[in-house]
């Protein structure tokens, strides 16, 4: 069977160009194929930076026997979750509701109408003691098909059509007020007092908790909401998710002390990282909090900027078929770059072994919690700065991950909005934020002012927006506004929110749905307001249009966010912690309702 994803643009899709399964992009094409030759499909869904989605590959897509299996039974399909998040949230929705947990790679058997019989993530290519394996799955899933596939239609069907619940009223609504309360009680019951963040392992940020927190804190300068925000953020700065050489933030931390990270860094991530290390660098009067602002600056402008504008997407966790083999060092590594007695003094202070803290026999880099004067003191260090450099040269002779260098409008928006924050206090930062809006105006829109998802690396756009693109690029306009106070920015946003209404609103209730009523029509409705590892789109709809309403005050601006608000408020009462972003837009209300907006 013929691979067709030689001709497409994802970084991810070309990756998989090469193997013996003859992989269809998702479409009419595969989908067609699937019904008239009466085939399930089987669908893997990932991304560029995943590293057990590089570890099914190299596992299972190149295994001939699995190929073959896949190619004689099944249409195969592969998706870039970070080019179709309207797949991936559809479709890890009906992960979440059949095994209880999702991740990636999201691995699906779909009948040809496209809904999923099995669904799972990650799967060995043979079975364990502990795990089926994918051939096995595959073989029965083939054994049965032929006498079972109309039963196993309507099971998917009827399980479809519990993931669509009817619009109905909301009941029992929660006060903004008492909603901002509750939530803070619970992140309070949640907090790790000793390590920062929130529960145990694995540790994600959680960015919009700590935007809640910063606005929680000014609303209420006597809770612990600023301490609670800056224990994290400092534990995150000392640990191994932060590159202490490169800078910038892999995805997550792998244990609770946020030492050992999972190595991909994700754009969207460090953007946000930008903005809440600065808000409480200045909150917490925190000078080494407030640099780390500059040094993820740093990185993505030398790491992550693309020749054309904007920004990349992400890097890999992998490099050299490893994990964080880029990252990690030894200490005969270190002592031939910086000599015996520096290298001892470095590998003291970053907890770099003989027996080494990873795999192999390597250390990842990360730092002992310290009083605020040592750890000031070690900021500024010259000598460690020096040393810092020289690994830094030494590294980047290093086999590189590999770079998805598609620009995503979601986290470009992202970025747009950090800029523009920290260029209130520096006009250079504020000349970035104005050019990267250029390239978002010029790239991301169609000639019908329609917002695009993903510029590809040679330029060319393409895949309609959905809402979290749609919120964050309102929120970067937002804070351009705010930080120059120029019509321009404030007219394309109310453009952008007109546009959002149109897409994503619903007649009889408030609030987004998530896909695009202009786009590709799925058997499931998804509406959330919950964050996940990024804020949700309505979270950051809310949130940007409070700020909005903080810099006109033009109270149209007000009614929309609380509109939001309104539309989930009984989901919020019933677990207010999960809407953090949502809280912060409205905390960021009565901020300004209060008159404390400086």
């Amino acid at each position: 069977m013929k691979n067709r994803l030689g001709a497409e643009k994802s970084p991810y899709l070309l990756a998989h160009s090469e193997d013996p399964i003859g992989w269809f992009p998702w479409g009419a094409e595969a989908l067609e194929l699937a019904r008239k030759a009466e085939k399930p499909i089987f669908l893997s869904l990932g991304f560029s930076a995943c590293h057990w989605c590089h570890v099914i590959h190299r596992e299972s897509f190149l295994d001939p026997e699995i190929a073959g299996l896949l190619n004689r039974s099944f249409v195969p399909v592969k998706v870039d979750r970070q080019e179709r998040p309207d797949l991936d949230a559809v479709f890890m929705a009906f992960c979440m509701a059949m095994t209880g947990g999702g991740g990636w790679p999201l691995t699906a058997i779909l009948n040809p109408e496209g809904l999923p019989v099995f669904v799972g993530t990650y799967f060995p290519p043979r079975s364990t003691a502990r795990m089926p394996g994918l051939l096995e799955i595959l073989s029965e899933v083939s054994r049965r098909w032929p006498v079972e596939k109309e039963e196993l239609a309507r099971t998917a069907m009827r399980f479809a059509g519990k993931l669509s619940p009817a619009v109905s009223a909301e009941t029992n609504p929660v006060s903004a007020g008492e909603a901002l309360d509750s939530a803070f009680k619970t992140f309070l019951r949640t907090s790790d007092p000793l390590h920062g963040g929130f529960g145990t392992a694995p540790k994600f940020p959680l960015h919009g908790n700590i935007l809640f927190l910063l606005a929680y804190s000014r609303l209420n300068p006597g809770s612990e909401a600023l301490s609670m925000a800056v224990r994290q953020l400092e534990a995150m700065r000392l640990g191994g998710v932060f590159d202490h050489l490169g800078y910038g933030f892999s995805r997550y931390s792998v244990d609770r002390q946020w030492h050992i990270p999972h190595f991909e860094k994700m754009l969207g991530d460090n953007a946000l990282s930008v903005l809440l290390y600065h808000e409480a660098g200045l909150a917490a009067s925190r000078p080494a909090l407030g640099r780390v602002s500059k040094e993820v600056l740093e990185y993505l402008s030398r790491d992550m900027g693309r020749d054309g504008g904007g920004y990349c997407a992400s890097e890999d966790a992998d490099s050299g078929g490893e994990e964080g083999l880029f990252y990690t060092w030894t200490p005969g590594e270190i002592t031939r770059v910086l000599g015996a007695e520096e290298a001892e003094r470095f590998c003291r202070i970053f907890n770099v072994s003989e027996a080494g803290n990873f795999e192999n026999g390597r250390s990842v880099l990360w730092r002992e919690a310290e009083e605020k004067e040592d750890n000031e003191t070690l900021e500024l260090d010259p000598a460690l700065e020096m040393n810092r450099r020289l690994l830094l040269e030494e590294r980047s002779g290093r086999e590189r991950p590999a770079r998805d260098d598609s620009a995503l409008a979601e986290w470009n928006g992202l970025v747009l909005g950090a800029l523009s924050r920290l260029g209130t206090e520096d006009p250079e930062t504020l000349a970035e934020a104005k050019s990267l809006w250029a390239f978002c105006r010029e790239k991301f829109f169609s000639k019908d002012g329609r917002l695009l998802r993903v510029v590809y690396g040679d330029g060319a756009a393409g895949h309609k927006a959905c809402l979290d693109d749609h919120a964050a690029l309102l929120w970067g306009l937002a804070e351009l506004y705010g930080a120059t106070r120029e019509g321009e920015f404030l007219e394309a946003g109310k453009r952008l929110s007109t546009q959002m209404e149109i897409l994503f609103g619903r007649d009889g209730q408030e609030g987004f749905d998530f896909l695009p009523s202009d786009g590709e029509s799925f058997p499931i409705r998804i509406r959330r307001a919950e964050d996940g590892g990024l804020p949700s789109g309505n979270g950051m709809a809310a949130y940007g249009m409070a700020r909005f309403y903080r810099f006109t005050d033009d109270t149209a601006w007000r009614e929309k966010a609380q509109s939001i608000f309104r539309g989930f408020s009984s989901e919020i009462g019933r677990s207010p912690g999960a809407f953090a972003t949502l809280l912060a837009g409205m905390a960021e209300i009565e901020l300004v309702d209060a008159g404390r907006t400086s």
